[in-house]
């Protein structure tokens, strides 16, 4: 009788799994994509990526499709999730949702609140990154199956990362973020662009994984907002010295002209920066640069191993680096678009004076005056000290 009861109440304190659910009964959504309603004035086109669990199961095909397009159109985000369920022949689970991709034609009319489903409710989910498919729909860009990376989604992400980390032109912003920058005062978003390499030559899939150079999604500028509309786009060195301005460049690098049409490349690594506004006499806008480097690379035959030699390359660089600084945020200025934070770095600094100005920062902005200054040091010139000579 003792061990009767024993295994009652063993069997009475186990529990069981009330939300637990097998695999193939679930549509995982790893990737959503929104763009205008093609059938309404208003509302939106929303595509879901799901995970083909067919490539995840022993009797799968090798070379299937891993991942699913379901696109749904409804009057808001929340909606086409609830009618996501008359198409998708799984239960939705967005768990897994790691990014979101919003069409070029709704950033330029305004995101709004369109982050809002995504921070509101018991399923609210805020740190996949967000990017704008520039010059085409979400729904296009999350069509495409690269041969090296089958899945859009990782394709999307990983490229990212890597330019982060070695070039500087994209940023993984997650939603937080961007609700953060577009509700913030004095500060305008900046958000990564991909887009299609070249245009697909079929919509058949199986095609371009077998092209040798087949339609690739790529990294493709910085998406420059007024508020929350899309107005202009940095591209690659602007973009770049955009998050250079910002401190955000982990590593990247500046080609800069020697013997001609010659060039000596630096590798730039430890790069911070700070910025201010300054009121008097008149608004001016300063950034300072530090940059310690080295040489990757020189098609110009120079004795780097002189003192003399890398003091004028090392002021050469600052140079590049100024005008690239001053350029870039004069295009933000042509935008009237604060995109560096000026304005809120200004109203933490001066709040009396953001109080009495903070309605035309815009205007205050874009004619305010350029200071930079940029301070360099080349530590490395790698494993010579001279370039090899040719015969």
């Amino acid at each position: 009788m003792k061990k009767i009861y024993t295994m009652l109440l063993c069997m009475m304190l186990l529990t069981g799994c009330s939300n637990y659910r097998e695999l193939n009964e679930l549509g995982l959504i790893i990737a959503m994509g929104i763009d205008h309603s093609q059938e309404n004035n208003n509302g939106y086109r929303v595509t879901y990526q799901v995970v083909n669990p067919s490539q995840f199961s022993s009797t799968g095909a090798a070379n299937g499709i891993p991942v699913i397009n379901y696109s749904v159109e409804a009057k808001s985000i929340y909606e086409a999730y609830r009618l996501a369920t008359t198409i998708i022949p799984r239960e939705n689970n967005i768990s897994h949702l790691s990014l979101i991709v919003i069409g070029e034609e709704v950033a330029r009319d305004g995101l709004n609140l369109l982050f809002d489903a995504f921070e509101r409710g018991e399923n609210a989910r805020t740190y996949m990154p967000v990017f704008i498919a520039r010059g085409s729909s979400a729904e296009d860009i999350l069509g495409v199956i690269e041969p090296i990376e089958s899945n859009p989604t990782k394709s999307i992400i990983s490229t990212s990362e890597n330019n982060q980390k070695m070039y500087g032109v994209a940023k993984v912003m997650p939603v937080y973020e961007v609700i953060s920058a577009l509700s913030s005062e004095g500060t305008n978003l900046l958000l990564t662009g991909i887009k299609l390499n070249k245009e697909l030559k079929s919509r058949n899939q199986t095609e371009n994984l077998q092209d040798i150079e087949p339609s690739i999604i790529e990294i493709n500028g910085l998406a420059i907002f007024n508020k929350d509309k899309l107005m202009n786009w940095y591209d690659r060195e602007m973009a770049r010295t955009a998050h250079l301005i910002l401190s955000e460049v982990d590593s990247t690098s500046f080609p800069i002209s020697c013997d001609g049409n010659k060039h000596i490349t630096f590798t730039a690594k430890g790069i911070k920066s700070t910025i201010k506004t300054v009121i008097k006499p008149s608004p001016a806008l300063q950034v300072n640069v530090t940059i310690n480097g080295e040489i990757g690379e020189t098609n110009c035959n120079i004795d780097i191993s002189k003192t003399k030699v890398l003091k004028k390359l090392e002021s050469d660089l600052e140079k590049e680096v100024i005008n690239q600084i001053k350029q870039t945020i004069q295009f933000a200025q042509e935008a009237e678009s604060d995109v560096f934070g000026f304005g809120n770095k200004l109203s933490k600094e001066n709040p009396e004076y953001w109080k009495k100005h903070k309605k035309e920062w815009d205007k205050i902005f874009a004619n305010a005056g350029v200071d930079v200054h940029v301070n360099t040091s080349i530590y490395n010139s790698g494993m010579l000290t001279d370039p090899y000579e040719t015969k």
